[in-house]
């Protein structure tokens, strides 16, 4: 009889230990605290798109995402959920913006290599500066306007100028998306992006992604008239024809913006 009331006594305080060291049942990922009523909706459920997860650095972001569109434009854009333009447009402008830097970059080095008098001379003259700097933004801005335009051509080719249904609701929007993220596979095929892929990856493997990046636009574009769009077959060719005619015209105007800029250029310096 005293065995069991001295085992008793000692399995009491044992209990009321574990009772006392017993964790919460839940716990906010916010603030720490079991009860809290003004963290629940501050938790932001991370995006499919690893640009619009904010909780990286924006360069790590915007690498990921070219990679992502690049060596899986199927899935990627296949599967390209709606979402805000501006997010789109901002990773399309910082990888314009580093894709034709870096293009500039080169093209001067290998003009000063072939002619360095004539880049010293530019480089002198405070209107060449300028008109070399405007010809810059604008093929920034054109290829954020082509890219965004193509993408808005799939989704109205899609569903047809003479009153053909629109495709599951879609009205042009996300098509801009999906122009705007295929801004990626510039940043990959360019010299900064070529350097990149081949730091981080190595020589063997560094040559992949640009290679997947140019044959890209084919893949993502199917991928998304079937996958994202859900449109038939002759939907399909009605969005593609118009992408071709719309985009033709717009590099013409590249085109023609380049030539202007070196007529410019020529004439200032009497060639």
């Amino acid at each position: 009889m005293l065995e069991g009331e001295v085992s008793k006594s000692r399995a009491e305080p044992e209990s009321r230990a574990e009772d006392s060291i017993a964790p919460p049942i839940a716990v906010c990922v916010s603030c720490g605290l079991t009860s809290c009523a003004g963290c629940a909706g501050a938790v932001r459920p991370a995006s499919a798109v690893a640009w619009e997860d904010t909780s990286q650095v924006w360069w790590r972001r915007l690498w990921r995402t070219a990679l992502t569109s690049s060596l899986e434009p199927q899935r990627f854009f296949g599967q390209l959920p709606r979402g805000n333009v501006s997010e789109a447009l901002a990773f399309a402008l910082c990888a314009e913006v580093f894709a034709l830097g870096s293009l500039a970059l080169l093209g001067a080095f290998g003009l000063w290599c072939i002619a360095p008098g004539l880049v010293h001379e530019l480089l002198a003259s405070s209107a060449a500066c300028r008109t070399l700097l405007l010809t810059w933004v604008a093929f920034v801005l054109c290829m954020l306007a082509l890219h965004a335009l193509w993408g808005a051509c799939l989704d109205w080719g899609a569903q047809g100028l003479r009153g053909h249904p629109a495709p599951r609701g879609r009205s042009g929007k996300n098509g801009v998306r999906f122009g705007l993220y295929a801004c990626g596979w510039d940043l990959l095929t360019s010299p900064i992006g070529m350097l990149a892929a081949l730091l981080t990856r190595g020589p063997r493997l560094g040559w992949a992604p640009v290679g997947a990046a140019a044959r890209a636009p084919g893949l993502a574009q199917r991928a998304y008239l079937e996958r994202c769009l859900g449109v038939d077959r002759a939907a399909q060719r009605r969005a593609r024809r118009c992408a071709v005619v719309v985009l033709s015209g717009g590099m013409l105007l590249v085109v023609l913006i380049f030539v202007v800029a070196l007529v410019s250029l020529a004439s200032r310096f009497g060639y």
